[in-house]
């Protein structure tokens, strides 16, 4: 089975490994020791192997995962000597995979992906990736659905929705407080406001040749005539 050499042991690093783990995903992972204290802590929870150092970690890995943030990438690009025939899966934002490719010898396959935080917690959740891979994607597809892009333009456009993720957060919040307020239990809030989101997510996910206009036009009507009088 694969080994994974894991460079950023940061919150992204965290919910991908917690994914791939509840999805049964039993292969090899071995963590970079820049910071021990988090990699141990991963390897606790996610029976990961914290490598002895960067080099051994290198060349141990068959996939290299890039988990770091875009300003920490100059101080790790240096510490990225792959050999022909490995693969880096990249999740910085913002840097095309030409960018990586050069900067790392020109020779080995570079594969983007921008999955969002909730991954951790749900088995359907989205990680989108470019290009096509398919034993890269065979892997992911344990920590949630995999959205194959077919321009790397697109992966750029991935990132703006995954943003979508904090902005309904916020907006469940705001919503579960508007209930609480007028006597509901914050756990019913909860459930009566997450749960409407998820199932309207989930209708407009399964039935994908229905217009969500014209569904809302519908239940507006619907709501308009049951407040008439008889």
């Amino acid at each position: 089975m694969t080994t994974i050499g894991v460079i950023g042991t940061g919150d992204f690093s965290a919910y991908l490994l917690a994914a791939l783990r509840r999805g049964a995903h039993t292969g090899r992972i071995i963590l970079s020791p820049h910071n021990r204290i988090k990699a141990e802590d991963l390897s606790a929870h996610y029976g990961c192997i914290v490598a002895v150092d960067q080099l051994s970690l290198m060349e141990e890995a068959d996939w290299i995962l890039l988990a770091v943030r875009p300003e920490q990438l100059a101080s790790a690009l240096p510490t990225l000597a792959l050999r022909p025939g490995q693969t880096l899966i990249s999740a910085v934002a913002g840097i095309a995979a030409a960018e990586l490719r050069v900067a790392t010898g020109g020779s080995i396959q570079v594969v983007r992906i921008m999955p969002s935080s909730y991954i951790e917690a749900i088995g359907d959740g989205l990680i989108p990736m470019f290009p096509a891979c398919p034993e890269v994607e065979a892997v992911l597809a344990a920590a949630g659905k995999v959205l194959v892009l077919n321009h790397e333009d697109q992966l750029d456009l991935a990132m703006i929705g995954a943003c979508l993720a904090g902005w309904t957060y916020r907006f469940i919040a705001e919503l579960e407080n508007w209930f609480v307020e007028r006597g509901l239990e914050p756990n019913q809030a909860r459930a009566l406001v997450a749960g409407n989101i998820a199932g309207a997510a989930a209708y407009a996910t399964v039935l994908q040749d229905v217009s969500l206009s014209m569904r809302f036009l519908t239940l507006s009507q619907h709501r308009e005539l049951s407040r008439r009088p008889a």
